[in-house]
């Protein structure tokens, strides 16, 4: 009989794991929001869409770049090749150059972990507060009510905070997971009523508590609607953490408006998201992590570095030690 594994966060890292051992587990992932993808994010607000998380990925290990072929056949994964320009406030903008191939996935960001994601038994908008161990097999709770129980191996691939606060809690020590370190940000969406001409498809600001400004619609198989992704530097956003959404938006729309041709008459829409783990400041220094005593393991890009491309090789890196395990 199969194993029953039991994965935490619906990511890139979580779905790779789930997918890699499908054919010798059975596998269920527990994703708290109401869809997959994690920080590979697109948010709808009505006619306008935003990839308000990774705004694109790089691809430089064989291992990441085979995985990527089939997508690229289908175009679920297709290159971006923006006009990139530098700009500060008061100063003339500059183009930048990309010295290496940038992907997005298509027609949102959230397509690529979603395509991943299809034959998976998901279940969305259970976020697990819990886990105990009942006749030598893992339980999970979400809201106080259990929801899942008879699992060999619990494994988390959320973020590495929420995994200690989780394991911690349930008596599950880890090494590393309380030395992860973040950076948040602040993603600010303004879906435009006009045509107005940026004169850029994204652009790196300096000095500035913006770093980010990318012209969504511009991204190959997005809406036509012009909408705005504007990302805050980590800096700022932590000393505004605790501050409420509708005042960092107030800031951060002002910033806009000094930085662009864009003005309060032109915003057709705003809205606002707060991602407390945003970048990874320091990644753990033991790695992804497995303990076959207590049938636990966890993975994320935080075991790695902070891309994409790190959600992914750790997501592999896990399966490969778990297979192993499985076949004992």
């Amino acid at each position: 009989m199969p194993e029953k594994v039991a994965i935490i966060g619906g990511g890139l890292s979580g779905l790779v794991l789930a997918r890699n051992l499908d054919d010798s587990s059975k596998v269920t992932v527990f994703e708290k929001s109401s869809g997959v993808a994690g920080r590979m994010a697109t948010r709808v607000v009505g006619s306008f869409e935003f990839d308000h998380g990774a705004q694109f990925f790089t691809a430089r290990s064989e291992t990441f770049k085979n995985f990527l072929l089939p997508y690229l056949e289908k175009e679920t994964v297709v290159a971006w090749n923006p006009k990139v320009v530098t700009l500060e406030e008061g100063k003339k903008p500059y183009k930048r150059p990309w010295f290496e191939t940038h992907y997005i996935a298509q027609p949102r960001m959230t397509s690529l972990v979603k395509a991943l994601g299809a034959p998976v038994d998901i279940r969305l908008n259970t976020k697990i507060d819990e886990v105990f161990k009942q006749d030598n097999s893992w339980s999970l709770k979400s809201a106080g009510k259990t929801i899942g129980e008879g699992f060999d191996w619990l494994i988390s691939s959320a973020p590495g905070n929420q995994a200690f606060e989780i394991f911690n809690k349930s008596g599950i020590t880890l090494k590393g997971l309380d030395e992860v370190e973040y950076s948040p940000c602040f993603a600010l969406m303004v879906g435009l009523y006009s045509e107005l001409s940026l004169g850029f498809d994204a652009a790196v600001v300096k000095n500035s508590p913006i770093k980010w400004i990318a012209a969504n619609s511009t991204k190959y198989g997005r809406r036509k609607e012009k909408a705005l992704v504007i990302h805050s530097c980590n800096k700022w956003a932590f000393e505004q953490m605790n501050e409420e959404l509708p005042h960092v938006q107030s800031l951060l729309e002002n910033e806009l408006f000094k930085l662009t041709d864009v003005s309060a008459k032109d915003v057709s829409c705003v809205d606002m998201a707060r991602w407390r783990y945003a970048k990874v400041e320091r990644e753990s220094p033991q790695g992804v992590q497995i303990d076959r005593h207590q049938r636990v393991a966890v993975c994320g890009d935080w075991c790695r570095g902070n891309r994409v491309e790190d959600a992914y090789l750790s997501g592999v890196n896990l399966s490969e030690r778990l297979r192993l395990e499985l076949d004992r």
